[in-house]
């Protein structure tokens, strides 16, 4: 080895490299001290985050089990709602219209009690209205002349006997007077004070207490009408204001004018004036009739959901009845289950408690 090179160096750069050769293992403890404080730096951020997980999730775990309560809580309002919306209308029991006995009465609401009746095999016919022969006058001047006093009007009503004019008779120029033949209301006049009185008619007073029915009866119906069959009479069955009244069949008369009916008469009572000249009317004949248990009107059965039903009267109003039903007429239906004799039930304008009652449930299922 050749120490040249060192002979040159001085003791203070031997000295100098002497603490350099000391200084690098005391560098790379250094070094290792430097990981050790990185490692515990990063131990203690795991740590931090581990502890700040843990606390997020209890953050975390806390608001969802507050959010849970919350929702728990509105699902109980939303089931205290519904139980509401379902039992909304407690007051409505099952089929039962409240109503006062005034609303009953203002909502024209009429009932009958069920009772038992007969179920009739009827024959409906229909005709018109027509004066009696004997129920016309046309008046005339006896004796030609000119009319020096008149009385009465068209409209007026004229008794039997009063004096309807005066007339002074063109042969002994006496005055005489013309008296009403029949009672009754003077429907034409034709003259006038002043005017002659010849051959025409004056003036012509009819008589309408009284009226036949006059029935057309076709060949296939013949053989079921007779003289002396009890009908009851009735106004247009469309009509909101129909008119019944009971007759008998007085006469079956042949047609005078080559028709193939029949007429059948019947008289009608008209002294209240109820029934017009020349209305058509119908005439319902009864063919056979079976006595039954109980029979309730027509008009109270209603439909609802499919089933027949009628409304009987209670302390709160009306309750809704299914009824079972047997057989019918024009006018009534056998009951046979759902209503019992005795009972009030609702007749005329018992739609309209169909109707507030649907109305009822409507509400209810919204």
């Amino acid at each position: 080895m050749n120490l040249r090179p060192f002979n040159n160096l001085s003791a203070v750069h031997i000295a100098v490299m002497a603490v350099l050769m000391l200084a690098v293992p005391a560098h790379a403890s250094g070094d290792h001290d430097h990981q050790d404080v990185h490692s515990e730096h990063h131990a203690n951020e795991q740590t931090q985050n581990t502890l700040g997980h843990d606390e997020h999730k209890n953050e975390h775990s806390d608001s969802h089990s507050e959010n849970h309560s919350d929702e728990q809580a509105h699902n109980d309002h939303r089931d205290d709602e519904h139980g509401h919306d379902e039992h909304g209308h407690d007051e409505h029991e099952e089929g039962q219209v409240h109503i006062s006995a005034e609303q009953v009465t203002l909502s024209g609401i009429v009932s009958q009690t069920a009772q038992s009746g007969d179920i009739k095999q009827t024959l409906t016919l229909y005709g018109r209205t027509v004066v009696p022969e004997t129920a016309i006058s046309q008046v005339r001047a006896r004796f030609s002349g000119l009319i020096t006093e008149f009385n009465f009007a068209v409209g007026d009503n004229v008794k039997a006997g009063q004096v309807i004019a005066k007339v002074e008779s063109n042969a002994s120029l006496k005055h005489y007077s013309i008296t009403a033949p029949i009672s009754g209301v003077v429907v034409t006049r034709n003259a006038n004070v002043g005017e002659l009185a010849t051959d025409n008619v004056l003036l012509s007073i009819m008589d309408d207490s009284e009226l036949w029915v006059e029935y057309q009866i076709f060949p296939g119906q013949l053989t079921s009408v007779s003289v002396g069959q009890h009908l009851v009479i009735g106004s247009d069955t469309a009509s909101a204001n129909k008119q019944q009244v009971n007759s008998t069949i007085k006469h079956l008369l042949n047609s005078t004018n080559n028709q193939a009916y029949t007429l059948a008469r019947a008289p009608l009572d008209n002294k209240q004036g109820q029934w017009a000249v020349g209305a058509l009317l119908s005439g319902e004949l009864t063919l056979s009739q079976q006595p039954v248990a109980m029979v309730i009107d027509n008009r109270a059965v209603q439909v609802m959901e499919g089933q027949q039903v009628v409304f009987v009267r209670n302390e709160e109003g009306f309750e809704k009845r299914v009824v079972e039903l047997g057989q019918s007429d024009s006018q009534l239906t056998e009951v046979l289950f759902g209503i019992s004799i005795g009972e009030e039930y609702a007749v005329e304008k018992s739609f309209l408690l169909k109707a507030d009652l649907e109305k009822s449930s409507a509400a209810h299922v919204h």
